[in-house]
């Protein structure tokens, strides 16, 4: 059976049904030769490029690829050419590809990529879906994944994950790291005293304190609770001790919960350590940060104890 249209060739079913979806489909389609020229271009493709398919077609692909992608572009294209399979996907979870529109944006594609060996040469078709919103969607997830719902800052699961890489990098260039473990002092009490929401107000104005004292390269963490982390690559303990010591007499001098009518005073106890040692884990700095914090605590609180070389202590002291 076919159909048939005035002044056209006949098609068959197939054949119209094959150019209906693709004409129509909201993917955007394109055809490639095997030096990566456009040769065909369905009608969603201006809706992801910000371009006519017909001033597209005889072009290079690198015009809808960002600049920082196109020199390595022909690589990948001979690496699919002679690779074992007629079909790839790009799109997953955690993987897209980026394209670069008409008005210099990018957008976040999905692409099937078929191989077909035609008596022209080889062919290339990629089906072509933004995922811009699903992955603005999923990363979202993953922020507040990470994130402590109060302080707005990393939560515990999120510094574990950043700090580990953070650190072996460090030990690859042989540099030190610190990490300090701050405490609000009697913050129990101040719950009990004033309530929850003095209590959270409290919380977000001390992470508050602790942010404006970072870096760029440090991860800073609300521990659980009271407690809050920072990790300081490539910083010994000299420096961590007196950023820690910084902190604390700023906390003593300033005053806390004011949106809720209240001018608490407040102090802080801190545990500061410091490991060039390149076979000493993450649990293990935590581990003796911590002891260093509850030494801290124990002898009197508002105060920073430090865990480290002989040689750093001595010349803090």
């Amino acid at each position: 059976m076919t159909i048939a249209s005035i002044g056209t060739p006949p098609l068959s079913v197939s054949d119209y049904i094959f150019r209906k979806i693709v004409t129509e489909m909201e993917d955007g389609i394109i055809a490639l030769d095997e030096q990566g020229i456009i040769r065909y271009c369905n009608p969603s493709i201006e809706g992801l490029f910000l371009h006519a398919p017909e001033r597209l077609i005889g072009r290079p692909l690198e015009v809808i690829l960002p600049p920082r992608y196109r020199k390595n572009h022909h690589h990948h294209l001979s690496d699919f050419a002679s690779g074992p399979t007629d079909a790839r996907y790009m799109g997953s979870r955690s993987s897209f590809i980026v394209g670069y529109r008409a008005d210099g944006t990018e957008v976040n594609l999905g692409a099937t990529i078929l191989r077909m060996r035609t008596e022209n040469g080889m062919i290339f078709v990629a089906v072509l879906r933004d995922l811009t919103e699903r992955h603005g969607y999923q990363h979202e997830l993953e922020r507040l994944a990470n994130t402590d719902p109060l302080s707005g800052l990393n939560n515990r699961r999120a510094f574990t994950n950043l700090a580990a890489p953070e650190i072996a990098r460090c030990r690859d260039i042989h540099a030190p790291v610190s990490i300090v473990l701050f405490d609000v002092d009697h913050f129990k009490a101040i719950n009990d005293q004033y309530g929850h929401d003095v209590g959270d107000t409290v919380i977000c104005e001390f992470a508050d304190v602790l942010k404006s004292v970072t870096q760029a390269d440090d991860l800073l963490a609300r521990w659980g609770g009271e407690e809050f982390i920072l990790l300081m690559p490539e910083t010994g303990l000299v420096r961590s001790g007196a950023i820690a010591e910084m902190v604390r007499r700023s906390i003593q001098v300033l005053e806390f919960g004011q949106p809720n009518g209240l001018r608490l005073h407040l102090t802080l106890s801190a545990g500061v350590i410091c490991s060039n040692d390149a076979d000493e884990t993450l649990d293990n700095m935590i581990r003796r940060s911590d002891h260093a914090l509850y030494a801290a605590k124990e002898g009197g609180r508002n105060r920073v104890t430090l865990a480290g070389p002989r040689e750093a202590l001595a010349a803090l002291a």
